[in-house]
Protein backbone atom coordinates (compact mmCIF):
# COMPACT_ATOMS: atom_id res chain seq x y z
CA UNK A 1 0.00 0.00 0.00
CA UNK A 2 1.33 3.43 -0.90
CA UNK A 3 1.67 5.88 1.94
CA UNK A 4 -1.19 8.41 2.04
CA UNK A 5 -0.17 12.02 1.63
CA UNK A 6 -0.38 14.60 4.39
CA UNK A 7 -1.55 18.09 3.47
CA UNK A 8 -0.45 20.91 5.74
CA UNK A 9 -2.32 24.10 6.55
CA UNK A 10 -0.25 25.90 3.92
CA UNK A 11 -1.05 23.23 1.31
CA UNK A 12 -4.77 23.47 2.02
CA UNK A 13 -4.89 27.24 1.96
CA UNK A 14 -2.91 27.45 -1.29
CA UNK A 15 -5.05 24.84 -3.03
CA UNK A 16 -8.51 26.04 -2.12
CA UNK A 17 -9.74 29.65 -2.44
CA UNK A 18 -12.61 30.14 -0.02
CA UNK A 19 -15.36 30.75 -2.62
CA UNK A 20 -14.44 27.46 -4.32
CA UNK A 21 -15.53 25.57 -1.21
CA UNK A 22 -19.16 26.68 -1.49
CA UNK A 23 -20.17 24.10 -4.11
CA UNK A 24 -18.72 21.03 -2.30
CA UNK A 25 -20.32 22.12 0.97
CA UNK A 26 -23.67 22.73 -0.72
CA UNK A 27 -23.59 19.20 -2.12
CA UNK A 28 -22.66 17.75 1.28
CA UNK A 29 -25.48 19.55 3.08
CA UNK A 30 -28.03 18.40 0.53
CA UNK A 31 -26.75 14.85 1.10
CA UNK A 32 -27.30 15.27 4.85
CA UNK A 33 -30.92 16.35 4.40
CA UNK A 34 -31.61 13.64 1.82
CA UNK A 35 -30.27 10.87 4.05
CA UNK A 36 -27.19 10.16 1.93
CA UNK A 37 -24.65 10.96 4.64
CA UNK A 38 -23.66 9.56 8.02
CA UNK A 39 -22.59 11.83 10.86
CA UNK A 40 -22.94 10.16 14.28
CA UNK A 41 -22.68 12.28 17.43
CA UNK A 42 -19.20 13.59 18.10
CA UNK A 43 -17.27 12.03 20.97
CA UNK A 44 -15.04 13.82 23.45
CA UNK A 45 -13.17 12.59 26.53
CA UNK A 46 -10.91 14.39 28.99
CA UNK A 47 -7.16 13.98 28.65
CA UNK A 48 -6.28 15.97 31.75
CA UNK A 49 -7.33 19.21 33.41
CA UNK A 50 -6.00 21.19 30.44
CA UNK A 51 -7.87 19.56 27.59
CA UNK A 52 -9.87 16.85 25.86
CA UNK A 53 -9.64 14.55 22.86
CA UNK A 54 -12.45 14.78 20.34
CA UNK A 55 -13.44 12.45 17.49
CA UNK A 56 -15.92 12.98 14.67
CA UNK A 57 -16.52 10.34 12.02
CA UNK A 58 -18.89 9.74 9.12
CA UNK A 59 -19.20 9.57 5.37
CA UNK A 60 -20.94 10.45 2.12
CA UNK A 61 -22.35 8.13 -0.54
CA UNK A 62 -21.84 10.57 -3.43
CA UNK A 63 -18.90 10.89 -3.60
CA UNK A 64 -18.15 7.60 -1.85
CA UNK A 65 -15.86 8.74 0.94
CA UNK A 66 -15.64 8.29 4.69
CA UNK A 67 -13.29 9.45 7.37
CA UNK A 68 -12.71 11.00 10.74
CA UNK A 69 -11.44 14.10 12.45
CA UNK A 70 -9.27 13.56 15.53
CA UNK A 71 -8.61 16.60 17.67
CA UNK A 72 -6.84 17.72 20.80
CA UNK A 73 -9.02 20.41 22.37
CA UNK A 74 -6.88 22.55 24.66
CA UNK A 75 -8.42 25.98 25.38
CA UNK A 76 -5.17 27.31 26.87
CA UNK A 77 -3.04 26.48 23.84
CA UNK A 78 -3.37 29.92 22.15
CA UNK A 79 -1.37 31.42 25.04
CA UNK A 80 1.53 29.30 23.74
CA UNK A 81 1.00 30.39 20.15
CA UNK A 82 -0.93 27.24 19.25
CA UNK A 83 -4.47 26.63 18.09
CA UNK A 84 -7.01 25.45 20.66
CA UNK A 85 -8.03 22.72 18.15
CA UNK A 86 -5.12 20.62 16.82
CA UNK A 87 -5.31 17.36 14.93
CA UNK A 88 -5.99 15.62 11.64
CA UNK A 89 -8.76 14.87 9.18
CA UNK A 90 -8.30 11.41 7.63
CA UNK A 91 -10.01 10.64 4.31
CA UNK A 92 -10.82 7.16 2.92
CA UNK A 93 -12.24 5.81 -0.34
CA UNK A 94 -15.50 4.03 0.54
CA UNK A 95 -15.43 1.79 -2.54
CA UNK A 96 -12.40 -0.14 -1.33
CA UNK A 97 -11.45 1.24 2.09
CA UNK A 98 -8.20 2.77 0.85
CA UNK A 99 -6.84 5.65 2.95
CA UNK A 100 -6.41 8.61 0.61
CA UNK A 101 -4.78 11.34 2.68
CA UNK A 102 -4.66 13.18 5.97
CA UNK A 103 -5.05 16.91 6.44
CA UNK A 104 -4.36 19.60 9.00
CA UNK A 105 -7.65 19.68 10.90
CA UNK A 106 -7.35 23.24 12.15
CA UNK A 107 -7.20 24.68 8.63
CA UNK A 108 -9.94 22.42 7.28
CA UNK A 109 -12.18 23.35 10.22
CA UNK A 110 -11.51 27.07 9.98
CA UNK A 111 -12.19 27.23 6.27
CA UNK A 112 -15.26 25.00 6.11
CA UNK A 113 -16.88 26.71 9.10
CA UNK A 114 -16.48 30.17 7.61
CA UNK A 115 -17.61 29.09 4.17
CA UNK A 116 -20.66 27.31 5.60
CA UNK A 117 -21.66 30.69 7.03
CA UNK A 118 -21.23 32.23 3.57
CA UNK A 119 -23.36 29.46 2.03
CA UNK A 120 -26.07 30.01 4.65
CA UNK A 121 -25.88 33.75 4.02
CA UNK A 122 -26.35 33.27 0.29
CA UNK A 123 -29.33 30.99 0.94
CA UNK A 124 -31.05 32.94 3.73
CA UNK A 125 -30.00 36.60 3.81
CA UNK A 126 -31.45 39.34 1.70
CA UNK A 127 -29.60 39.57 -1.62
CA UNK A 128 -26.37 41.55 -1.91
CA UNK A 129 -25.56 42.33 1.74
CA UNK A 130 -23.85 45.69 2.18
CA UNK A 131 -23.00 45.61 5.90
CA UNK A 132 -21.59 42.56 7.70
CA UNK A 133 -20.94 42.52 11.45
CA UNK A 134 -18.58 40.02 13.06
CA UNK A 135 -18.84 39.45 16.81
CA UNK A 136 -15.52 38.16 18.11
CA UNK A 137 -11.85 38.61 17.27
CA UNK A 138 -10.41 35.09 17.41
CA UNK A 139 -9.57 32.51 14.77
CA UNK A 140 -13.13 32.05 13.51
CA UNK A 141 -13.64 35.81 13.42
CA UNK A 142 -10.52 36.07 11.26
CA UNK A 143 -11.75 33.41 8.85
CA UNK A 144 -15.24 34.88 8.70
CA UNK A 145 -13.63 38.19 7.85
CA UNK A 146 -11.58 36.53 5.09
CA UNK A 147 -14.62 34.72 3.73
CA UNK A 148 -16.88 37.79 3.89
CA UNK A 149 -14.37 39.87 1.94
CA UNK A 150 -13.95 37.08 -0.62
CA UNK A 151 -17.64 36.24 -1.10
CA UNK A 152 -19.14 39.71 -0.61
CA UNK A 153 -16.36 42.00 -1.85
CA UNK A 154 -18.48 45.16 -1.85
CA UNK A 155 -19.65 44.83 1.76
CA UNK A 156 -18.46 46.96 4.65
CA UNK A 157 -17.39 44.80 7.59
CA UNK A 158 -17.74 45.76 11.24
CA UNK A 159 -15.92 44.00 14.07
CA UNK A 160 -17.10 44.02 17.67
CA UNK A 161 -15.36 42.13 20.47
CA UNK A 162 -15.40 42.37 24.23
CA UNK A 163 -11.76 43.47 24.02
CA UNK A 164 -11.61 46.31 21.55
CA UNK A 165 -7.85 45.95 21.28
CA UNK A 166 -8.30 42.42 19.94
CA UNK A 167 -10.70 43.71 17.30
CA UNK A 168 -8.22 46.44 16.36
CA UNK A 169 -5.46 43.85 16.08
CA UNK A 170 -7.61 41.72 13.79
CA UNK A 171 -8.38 44.71 11.59
CA UNK A 172 -4.69 45.58 11.38
CA UNK A 173 -3.87 42.19 9.84
CA UNK A 174 -6.02 43.07 6.81
CA UNK A 175 -4.01 46.06 5.67
CA UNK A 176 -5.26 46.32 2.10
CA UNK A 177 -8.89 46.23 3.28
CA UNK A 178 -8.63 48.91 5.97
CA UNK A 179 -11.17 51.16 4.26
CA UNK A 180 -13.75 48.34 4.33
CA UNK A 181 -13.31 47.35 7.99
CA UNK A 182 -14.39 49.28 11.08
CA UNK A 183 -14.07 48.41 14.77
CA UNK A 184 -16.99 49.14 17.11
CA UNK A 185 -16.59 49.34 20.87
CA UNK A 186 -20.29 48.81 21.64
CA UNK A 187 -22.41 45.98 20.32
CA UNK A 188 -25.63 47.94 19.70
CA UNK A 189 -24.22 50.30 17.05
CA UNK A 190 -22.24 47.41 15.55
CA UNK A 191 -25.50 45.55 14.89
CA UNK A 192 -27.57 48.57 13.87
CA UNK A 193 -28.26 48.41 10.15
CA UNK A 194 -26.22 45.25 9.55
CA UNK A 195 -27.53 42.92 6.87
CA UNK A 196 -25.57 39.91 8.15
CA UNK A 197 -24.19 39.10 11.61
CA UNK A 198 -21.63 36.39 12.39
CA UNK A 199 -21.22 35.41 16.06
CA UNK A 200 -17.86 33.65 16.40
CA UNK A 201 -17.07 33.75 20.12
CA UNK A 202 -16.29 31.09 22.72
CA UNK A 203 -18.92 32.56 25.02
CA UNK A 204 -20.62 30.34 27.58
CA UNK A 205 -23.35 32.93 28.23
CA UNK A 206 -25.51 34.93 25.85
CA UNK A 207 -24.00 38.31 24.98
CA UNK A 208 -26.33 39.35 22.13
CA UNK A 209 -29.81 40.46 23.25
CA UNK A 210 -32.58 39.58 20.85
CA UNK A 211 -34.07 43.05 21.25
CA UNK A 212 -31.14 44.38 19.20
CA UNK A 213 -32.00 42.29 16.15
CA UNK A 214 -33.72 44.22 13.37
CA UNK A 215 -36.19 43.13 10.68
CA UNK A 216 -34.51 41.62 7.65
CA UNK A 217 -31.26 40.66 9.33
CA UNK A 218 -29.58 37.28 9.01
CA UNK A 219 -27.38 35.90 11.79
CA UNK A 220 -24.95 32.98 11.66
CA UNK A 221 -24.53 31.46 15.14
CA UNK A 222 -21.10 29.89 14.95
CA UNK A 223 -19.09 30.09 18.16
CA UNK A 224 -21.22 28.11 20.63
CA UNK A 225 -21.43 24.58 19.26
CA UNK A 226 -22.07 22.70 22.52
CA UNK A 227 -25.05 22.44 24.83
CA UNK A 228 -23.34 24.37 27.64
CA UNK A 229 -22.57 27.40 25.45
CA UNK A 230 -24.64 30.10 23.80
CA UNK A 231 -24.23 33.48 22.13
CA UNK A 232 -27.77 34.89 21.86
CA UNK A 233 -30.53 35.12 24.45
CA UNK A 234 -33.97 33.52 24.58
CA UNK A 235 -35.60 36.57 23.01
CA UNK A 236 -33.39 36.17 19.96
CA UNK A 237 -34.26 32.48 19.64
CA UNK A 238 -37.96 33.32 19.78
CA UNK A 239 -37.68 36.11 17.20
CA UNK A 240 -35.75 34.33 14.47
CA UNK A 241 -36.64 31.71 11.91
CA UNK A 242 -34.11 29.01 12.79
CA UNK A 243 -32.09 26.98 10.30
CA UNK A 244 -29.27 24.54 11.03
CA UNK A 245 -26.89 22.00 9.50
CA UNK A 246 -28.65 19.00 11.10
CA UNK A 247 -31.76 18.99 13.30
CA UNK A 248 -30.51 16.23 15.56
CA UNK A 249 -27.37 18.26 16.25
CA UNK A 250 -29.46 21.25 17.30
CA UNK A 251 -31.62 19.10 19.56
CA UNK A 252 -28.54 17.66 21.22
CA UNK A 253 -25.99 20.50 21.14
CA UNK A 254 -27.61 23.93 20.73
CA UNK A 255 -27.37 25.75 24.05
CA UNK A 256 -29.58 28.52 22.71
CA UNK A 257 -32.43 26.21 21.72
CA UNK A 258 -32.12 23.88 24.72
CA UNK A 259 -32.13 26.76 27.21
CA UNK A 260 -35.02 28.56 25.51
CA UNK A 261 -37.10 25.39 25.73
CA UNK A 262 -36.23 24.93 29.40
CA UNK A 263 -37.29 28.52 30.05
CA UNK A 264 -40.61 27.95 28.30
CA UNK A 265 -39.89 30.66 25.73
CA UNK A 266 -40.26 28.19 22.86
CA UNK A 267 -42.01 24.84 22.73
CA UNK A 268 -41.11 21.38 21.53
CA UNK A 269 -42.74 22.29 18.22
CA UNK A 270 -40.25 25.11 17.61
CA UNK A 271 -39.55 24.89 13.86
CA UNK A 272 -35.98 24.21 12.75
CA UNK A 273 -35.20 23.79 9.07
CA UNK A 274 -32.05 22.13 7.76
CA UNK A 275 -30.00 24.23 5.37
CA UNK A 276 -29.86 21.25 3.00
CA UNK A 277 -33.66 21.35 2.74
CA UNK A 278 -33.44 24.96 1.60
CA UNK A 279 -30.62 24.20 -0.82
CA UNK A 280 -32.51 21.33 -2.46
CA UNK A 281 -35.67 23.48 -2.51
CA UNK A 282 -37.84 21.10 -0.49
CA UNK A 283 -38.30 23.72 2.25
CA UNK A 284 -38.57 27.49 2.11
CA UNK A 285 -35.75 29.75 3.19
CA UNK A 286 -36.39 33.46 3.65
CA UNK A 287 -40.07 34.18 3.10
CA UNK A 288 -40.06 37.98 3.37
CA UNK A 289 -37.72 40.95 3.41
CA UNK A 290 -38.65 41.60 7.06
CA UNK A 291 -38.03 38.08 8.35
CA UNK A 292 -35.08 37.59 10.72
CA UNK A 293 -33.25 34.39 9.81
CA UNK A 294 -30.63 32.50 11.81
CA UNK A 295 -28.31 29.66 10.86
CA UNK A 296 -27.14 27.56 13.81
CA UNK A 297 -23.76 26.08 12.89
CA UNK A 298 -22.69 22.96 14.77
CA UNK A 299 -20.14 21.66 12.30
CA UNK A 300 -20.50 18.22 10.75
CA UNK A 301 -17.82 15.73 9.79
CA UNK A 302 -19.20 15.60 6.25
CA UNK A 303 -18.27 19.27 5.87
CA UNK A 304 -14.68 18.41 6.80
CA UNK A 305 -14.65 15.47 4.42
CA UNK A 306 -16.09 17.50 1.54
CA UNK A 307 -13.42 20.16 2.04
CA UNK A 308 -10.66 17.56 2.37
CA UNK A 309 -11.77 15.79 -0.80
CA UNK A 310 -11.71 19.06 -2.74
CA UNK A 311 -8.12 19.66 -1.62
CA UNK A 312 -7.19 16.06 -2.48
CA UNK A 313 -8.71 16.35 -5.95
CA UNK A 314 -6.78 19.53 -6.63
CA UNK A 315 -3.34 18.54 -5.45
CA UNK A 316 -3.30 14.91 -4.40
CA UNK A 317 -5.47 12.65 -6.49
CA UNK A 318 -8.52 12.37 -8.70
Amino acid sequence: MSHPSFFSAADIRAALPLPDLIAPLKSAMISVSEGRATHPPRFAAPVNSAGRMGVMYGGLTQPAIHGAKILSLFPGAPAQGLSSHQGFVVLFDSTNGRPLASFDADMITAMRTAVMSMLATQALARPDPKVVTICGAGEQAEWHLRASLACFPDAMVRIWARRAEAAESLRATFGQYQSQIAVFRDIAPALDGADVIHTTTASKAAFLPGDLLQPGQHINLVGASLADSREVDDTAVARVSMFTDARESSARESGEIIDAKKAGVIGDDYPITEIGEVLNETKAGRSSAEQITAYKSHGLIVQDLAAALEVYRRIGGT
